[in-house]
Parts: C-alpha cells; sequence; structure tokens
C-alpha cells in the first residue's frame, strides 16, 4: 500500500509495509527534482536519510526491468 500527498513545494510518496514488519519509508520529491528517501531507525531514534537526484531515482527504477550490466539513461 502506499499513499501519495502533493505539498506546495514536493510531493510525498509513502510505501507502508502491509505485513507491519517494516516502518514506513517516505519518499519526497522536491520541485528542484531533489529526492529524499527516509525511514525511521528504532535503535537511533530518528530517521535515516538519503539525499538522491531525480536522475538517481529514474535509474533506480529503470534498473528494476534489466538484466546484469552497465546502462546509461538518455532523457527524451
Amino acid at each position: 500500500m502506499f499513499t501519495i500527498e502533493f505539498e506546495p513545494d514536493a510531493s510525498v510518496i509513502t510505501s507502508i509495509d502491509e505485513t507491519d514488519s517494516y516502518h514506513d519509508v517516505e519518499m519526497i520529491i522536491g520541485d528542484d527534482a531533489s529526492v529524499y528517501i527516509r525511514q525511521f531507525v528504532d535503535e537511533l531514534d530518528e530517521y535515516s536519510v538519503i539525499f538522491i537526484s531525480y536522475q538517481q531515482l529514474l535509474d533506480l527504477m529503470t534498473s528494476l526491468r534489466q538484466t546484469e550490466g552497465a546502462y546509461y539513461l538518455k532523457p527524451k
């Protein structure tokens, strides 16, 4: 299950683990093409965050449909 929320300066996508085994994962895509992915970590009592570009996000999404190898995406 996931939710999508539109904020004034970002889109927030939250993936909810339906087995309740993992904390929610939030992906925040800013209007400036910055992408934050975060998940709460109990042991640290804080969020673990990665910060990537929108191009890196596209690479990761596209990679799910590819075989082993090296690829370069060209925007259309």
